[in-house]
Formats: structure tokens, C-alpha cells, sequence
């Protein structure tokens, strides 16, 4: 638990209290609190590490945490009765305590149960409590499930009862029960060979959903699959479905530093869905979540069991802002963002920590607050953990997506509150005053187009102008100069056939719900591809 000194730091970071949202996640679940004795009280199930997958060779964690919602600090000497459901099977039953109201358990999945009822494969190990009479953590042993528990993709029910809590002897006068749900991804792996003739495996995590038709593309590059989504998805899971595109660091068709565009059926998702994280030493992943509202519209234009069409594309070098940190105790950090995005969204801040020798601090601790113009602090994180104060960087980098709500000057104050699982005996802080404006290229690039084109791009995205016709427009348009492209050479190509996510942004630019630079790459895509020919 956080020794009290350590709360000094709310003399230094501005806490912003949040509601927490009572609903499902892939990692875990809230569940909506009850009265106890005149507390309200809610229970939490998380699994880490998160979007594990049966595949991983870590065992994962399940941490239960029993608390008063509206203080949010945890009830005492709780005892549990955990209950773990695959689909209608029960894979897990026993109880448990544990003294500060935070209940650790090791998972060891194990396969290959023959028990017709799957619960008899599974076992217990650890200490049982003297007085409460259940499994319990002492000293670094947590208690440990080996089972059929987490083997498999998919849905997972752990229905959790509090029979006892503030004291291992006391009972509830009724049981309190809990409804929590962890969905476990199927990963598939692709092995795809580039022009060089290197091979590179392709690791797709999906939640309740199937993969089919992959494919990449290194002209552009391009990864692309069909996507069917599952009926539990849609009982469980419908506020969006999300991704992970798992590859190596030397697979540079895709690399830090470039444009991430993710299309679902011609449909492209906006930047805040979309994450690219560095952060592991071996390994880059994308990360995208497809919203309710993309899936609502495909299922109106399609049957239900009409699979999505996934694209994702790597696009431009990005422009990267800076902010460089020092620190007394020598260590370093640079944070940095893409200087296209405005405000109003969230932005991907990436935070990368160094040692006194420039090499990655592994498992640094940090934690930030930014500060306003007015001198209002308007966002801050100091961590989530019970045990220790601030945000943890295994590798020495996270992204963290911050809300700045309107251009203007701000100051990013960063804390290094520790490392390795401890707090620092004193903290090491350092400020930068950084400001949030329209890109200039951004303001330059919308005086390149002119305003009648737009005409011509809705006329052809509602098919009242042909391909050949739009293309032709678009053609004489670059000969004589007035559409300004950065493509100039045209790629072989077998198909002519134009994307209908083209089609789309021409028809969104024309409603302006898009911007041009978006509407221009469409075209310099074209170009890539040969359908629209430069000299």
C-alpha cells in the first residue's frame, strides 16, 4: 500500500476525480455497486498482462478488488467465492481471502481436460487461512488456479461473492454477488515474405471474431483481412470490437514515425482509434478499436453475417514535436506527439525514458499533470496501483492519450516518482511549456485545392460522374499544375480498380467531413497504384 508521505504529491499534481463507468472491458470488468451496510460498494476484475491470449507463455493474473465507490478505497479482510464460467461450463470454483481487499491469483492454463464437467480438472494451490478457512496471498505467494481456466478464446463469466468482509470472522448476513466479464483474443499468426525474400510472421488478436482472407500489399504497404464478427460479440461486446496487429521491429513496412490509416469497409477510422505502440524491446503493435456506430452501418447495408473488410495502410513520415526533460538524479525524457493533430481530441503523447547512460529506464515510474494558460492544472495521471505511486513504463516507453481541449500555450510538469516497483525516497521533477496550434503545413496544404473541385469529387462519389471521367479530371487537374500532389511515379499494378474508400473520402471532402490533405491522398494513392497516370 502508498505510505501516506507519499501523498505529498497531491501538493505537486492537481487530482481530477473521475466517475468510474460501470461496463465491460476486454481486459476486465466494473461491476455497478450495491448497498453494504451502508456503503456502496462495487468489485473489479482485471486481467493482466492485458489482451493476454491463451498462446502467451507468461501466466496471467487475475486481480479481484473489492471497494467503496464512492472513496474509492478498499474494504478490509475480505473473503471470496470466485467462480469462473466458459460459456455455460464451470471451469473454477473455491474461495478465497485476502487481508486489504484486493484479491491476486495466478492463472496456469492447462488444456486437454477429459472431465465432462471441466471444474473437476482444475486445482488449487497455496495457503488456506486459518480462521477464514480459504486460500490466501503470504508473504510474495498469491494463490494459484491450474485449469482449463483461460485456455481458450473467448468469453469468460467470473462471478464473484462477498461472504465475509472487515474481519475473517465476520459474515454477511447475505451473500454480496458480482457479475464480471474477461474476454481472452484469439491470435492467428500470417507469415508473409517481402520483395527481398525475408520473411516475417504477422500475429492478428481479435476479440470474438474470425480472420479470413489476409493478405499484404508491399507497393503501398497494405495489410488487409476479412473480419466476421461472432454472435457473442454482439451480446457482449457491443460498443465497438478491437485489434492488435502484432509484428516485429524490423518489419519496416510499417515503423514508428509513419502515418497509421485503418479503413473497415472503405470507412476510415479516425486518428484517437488508432494507437501504434513502440513500447515493447522486440515488437510494434497497432491497436484500433472499430466503433458501434461503424458496425451499425455496415450491418444496414449488409446481412448480419456480412464480414468486415479491414485495411491498414502506412502512410507519410510523420512531423514529430519534441519536449526534451532532465532530471537531478541524471536520468532523461523526451515526449513527443504528431504535430498535425489539433485539439479538441485526445493526443497520443509518447513518453520515453533514459537512464544516466542515454540507455531505456526499464520500469520507470512517472507520473504528469499539464497545466493551462490561466495556470489551471486541466489533466493529470499519477497511476492506478494500490501498491506504489505513478505510471509504469516497463521498457522505458508508453503512450499515454491526453484530452487538450483547445489550441493554446500549456506546461507538461513530469515526475519521476520511482522505479522497479519502488517509490523514490524523493521525487525529481521537470516542467516544458509547450503549445498546441493548427499545423502550418496543414494551413498551407488547404490552399492547394480549389473549392469547385469539390463539386466534381461529390458528383463522383454519388456516381453521377464515371471512374474514367474522374479520372481523367483529376489528371488534366495535376498536368496543369492547379492539384498539387507529392507522388510523381506510377506503380505496376494488375487492377484498375478504384478503392471504395477513395470514393468515399472524395464524397466526404465535398460534404466537409474531411479534410483536403485526406481527400489528396486518396488521389496520390491512385497515382501509387497506376489508375491515375502523372508524367
Amino acid at each position: 500500500m502508498i505510505e501516506k508521505w507519499i501523498l505529498g504529491i497531491c501538493a505537486i499534481l492537481f487530482l481530477v476525480t473521475f466517475s468510474p463507468a460501470y461496463a465491460q472491458h476486454h481486459s476486465g470488468s466494473l461491476a455497478p455497486p450495491v448497498d453494504f451496510d451502508g456503503l456502496k460498494v462495487a468489485l473489479s476484475t482485471i486481467l493482466t498482462p492485458v489482451d493476454y491470449s491463451s498462446s502467451e507463455t507468461k501466466n496471467p493474473n487475475l486481480s479481484i478488488r473489492f471497494f467503496d465507490s464512492d472513496t474509492n478505497t478498499n474494504i478490509k479482510s475480505v473473503t471470496y467465492r470466485v467462480q469462473i464460467f466458459h460459456e455455460d461450463n464451470l471451469v473454477a470454483n473455491e474461495y478465497f481471502f485476502d487481508d486489504d481487499g484486493k484479491l491476486d491469483l495466478e492463472i496456469k492454463p492447462k488444456t486437454d481436460c477429459q472431465e465432462k464437467e471441466l471444474w473437476k480438472c482444475t486445482k488449487y494451490y497455496g495457503e488456506k487461512h486459518a480462521i477464514a478457512g480459504a486460500y490466501y496471498a503470504r508473504g510474495e505467494s498469491i494463490p494459484v488456479i491450474q485449469g482449463p481456466v483461460f485456455d481458450k478464446s473467448g468469453q469468460y463469466n467470473v462471478k464473484v461473492s462477498i461472504v465475509g468482509a472487515t474481519n475473517p470472522k465476520t459474515m454477511t448476513v447475505k451473500d454480496i454477488l458480482f457479475d464480471t466479464f474477461v474476454s481472452i483474443p484469439q491470435q492467428e499468426i500470417f507469415q508473409i515474405k517481402t520483395a527481398n525474400a525475408q520473411e516475417f510472421p504477422i500475429k492478428i488478436k481479435s476479440y470474438d471474431s474470425e480472420i479470413s482472407n489476409f493478405n499484404f500489399d508491399e507497393t503501398t504497404p497494405k495489410i488487409s483481412y476479412e473480419l466476421q464478427l461472432s454472435d457473442k460479440h454482439v451480446q457482449h461486446h457491443d460498443d465497438h470490437t478491437k485489434q492488435l496487429i502484432i509484428m516485429q521491429k524490423d518489419f519496416l513496412s510499417f515503423k514508428q514515425g509513419y502515418d497509421i490509416e485503418v479503413f473497415v469497409e472503405g470507412v476510415k477510422l479516425q486518428n484517437e482509434l488508432i494507437e501504434f505502440d513502440s513500447s515493447a524491446p522486440t515488437e510494434n503493435i497497432i491497436k484500433f478499436s472499430i466503433p458501434k456506430e461503424e458496425l451499425v452501418t455496415v450491418e444496414n447495408k449488409h446481412s448480419s453475417d456480412h464480414p468486415l473488410k479491414v485495411e491498414i495502410v502506412s502512410g507519410d513520415a510523420i512531423n514529430l514535436h519534441n519536449m526534451d526533460f532532465n532530471f537531478e538524479n541524471d536520468f532523461s525524457a523526451s515526449v513527443s506527439w504528431d504535430s498535425k493533430l489539433e485539439a479538441g481530441k485526445k493526443i497520443p503523447f509518447t513518453f520515453s525514458f533514459f537512464d544516466e547512460n542515454r540507455n531505456p529506464a526499464e520500469n520507470i515510474l512517472f507520473a504528469y499533470s499539464i497545466i493551462d494558460s490561466s495556470g489551471k492544472e486541466m489533466w493529470s495521471n499519477i497511476g492506478d496501483s494500490q501498491e506504489h505511486l505513478g505510471i509504469l513504463a516497463q521498457h522505458g516507453v508508453i503512450q499515454e492519450s491526453i484530452l487538450i481541449p483547445t489550441n493554446d500555450k500549456y506546461q507538461l510538469k513530469l515526475i519521476l516518482t520511482g522505479q522497479n516497483s519502488q517509490n523514490f525516497a524523493e521525487f525529481f521533477t521537470s516542467k516544458y511549456d509547450f503549445e498546441i496550434t493548427q499545423s502550418p503545413q496543414e494551413e498551407e496544404f488547404t490552399t492547394q485545392v480549389p473549392s469547385w473541385i469539390k463539386n466534381n469529387a461529390g458528383w463522383w462519389s454519388e456516381g453521377i460522374v464515371g471512374d474514367q471521367e474522374f479520372v481523367q479530371s483529376i489528371q488534366f487537374l495535376i498536368k496543369e499544375k492547379i492539384l498539387s500532389v507529392t507522388v510523381t511515379e506510377s506503380a505496376p499494378t494488375e487492377t484498375k480498380d478504384i478503392p471504395i474508400w477513395v470514393k468515399n473520402n472524395a464524397g466526404w471532402w465535398s460534404e466537409g467531413l474531411i479534410s483536403e490533405r485526406d481527400f489528396v491522398k486518396g488521389i496520390e494513392f491512385l497515382i501509387s497504384q497506376g489508375i491515375v497516370r502523372v508524367n
